[in-house]
């Protein structure tokens, strides 16, 4: 602010002192001139030291009395209102207000080593999470942050030493950006597999000044109080947990606030982590080595491959229903996975076939395991079925976030109903069993 007045005061007095000089050149050469109104108005505006440096040293209209008398008087009037100005804002110098005026007004032009004082880092973004020093990137990420912050104050207070100064701040709505945030931080906190992790403080810096740039926030009013000593016969504002909140527009609260993200969102991007995996990373996220217990060195490799590579294809989520109640919430997920009934039953089919001839019988058990392996890695790469199970999903916010835990019913609907696909192989098959009891007795 005062540097735009210091700019401003030396542009009008150079406009008036030019204007003086071009309206004497045109005197001379008797062209058209610039009135004596717009002359005085430039004076009004401040730039009387201009027009009267430039009547004495252009030697123009010393002799108008208008001018000789008008412009020295406007001088003096603005001399005279702006040493009342300073006299009066020096009184207000020791007052509560003008202290506080005095460090917000630091905020307001992005001083950001004023505003690293209030806003600790601690504070504003998690650093249990995080380490490192501040650099470059958090000037940057707090310029953005309170490139709309403005500021009133409503009134003071004052008893003896002590003092209250209420004021209304107002700045971006710190919620939906606190909200931007804690969804990055637990996209890259869940993934699977990261690109890139958040780990230290200029990390987390760089995602607050990327979701600012990204982003247009609405803006909110914010009631400050600021409570204030008498130190020296100075005001010293007196800071703490309250106030650095107050002045970052609750963003500290936000940030902090366990239930900031619904449950619903929190199981989304959870869901999103398993939905981003390529069959290489399902293969190792799972575990599978010879998924199937064949035992069969020559077919187990290429049998877990076709089954990984159709979960893969196969898997998407819906979230039927999420409904919280207080620190748990109930849902229900639809999980789409390959058909592993579908599987087991064209395998059980070919078993049959299979066990039909007299081939089964001479078969040893090498051959008989090559077989049946075989059998197993044509019905999957002939499936193209997919299917879909309901699995009810219980969890709680444990006080700082929502826990997402995957049971066993969940990865047994992930891996394509397994559980029921074998009830039903085993079923077909004591059922085939004892048809075929009956007709031999």
């Amino acid at each position: 602010m005062k540097t735009l007045l210091i700019t401003y005061i030396i542009v009008i007095n150079l406009i008036g002192f030019f204007l003086m000089g071009i309206d004497k050149f045109r005197a001379k050469r008797q062209k058209w001139r610039i009135r004596e109104r717009t002359l005085f108005l430039v004076a009004l505006f401040f730039g009387s030291i201009g027009v009267l440096v430039g009547m004495y040293v252009f030697r123009h209209k010393t002799r108008h009395l208008s001018f000789s008398l008008g412009i020295p008087a406007i001088l003096f009037a603005q001399l005279l209102a702006v040493g009342l100005f300073f006299s009066w804002q020096q009184k207000r110098l020791g007052s509560p207000s003008q202290a506080v005026e005095n460090e917000l007004a630091l905020i307001q032009q992005l001083d950001s080593g004023t505003i690293h004082s209030y806003v600790s880092y601690e504070n504003l973004m998690n650093s249990h999470l995080a380490s490192g020093a501040i650099d470059e990137t958090a000037s940057e990420a707090v310029a953005l942050f309170f490139q709309n912050f403005k500021y009133s104050i409503l009134n003071e207070q004052t008893d003896g030493d002590e003092a209250v100064v209420h004021v209304n701040i107002t700045n971006i709505d710190t919620r939906a950006l606190a909200q931007d945030l804690c969804r990055e931080i637990l996209r890259q906190s869940v993934a699977i597999y990261p690109v890139s992790r958040a780990s230290t403080t200029s990390d987390y810096y760089r995602m607050l000044r990327d979701a600012l740039a990204a982003n247009s926030y609405e803006t909110i009013v914010t009631p400050a109080t600021f409570r204030l000593s008498r130190q020296d016969k100075n005001w010293v504002i007196l800071t703490d947990r309250t106030l650095e909140d107050e002045l970052v527009s609750g963003f500290i609260t936000n940030m902090n606030d366990p239930y900031i993200l619904p449950a619903s969102e929190v199981l989304a991007i959870h869901l999103d982590a398993l939905a981003a995996l390529t069959a290489d990373q399902w293969a190792d996220y799972l575990s599978i080595n010879d998924v199937f217990a064949t035992y069969n060195t020559d077919y187990y490799q290429a049998i877990d491959r076709e089954y990984i590579e159709q979960l893969a294809a196969a898997f998407r989520y819906k979230i039927i229903r999420c409904d919280e109640n207080g620190d748990t919430a109930n849902a229900v997920v639809r999980i789409t996975s390959i058909d592993m009934k579908n599987v087991l039953t064209d395998y059980r089919r070919r078993l049959l076939r299979y066990a039909a001839t007299t081939q089964s019988l001479r078969d040893d058990s090498v051959t008989f395991s090559n077989e049946t392996s075989r059998m197993l890695l044509e019905s999957l790469q002939e499936n193209d079925s997919v299917t879909s199970t309901d699995v009810d999903m219980t969890f709680h916010n444990n006080g700082a976030a929502w826990e997402i835990y995957f049971g066993s019913d969940f990865t047994d609907a992930l891996m394509g109903d397994m559980s029921g696909a074998l009830e039903a192989f085993n079923a077909s098959a004591q059922s085939q069993s004892d048809e075929i009891h009956l007709k031999l007795g």
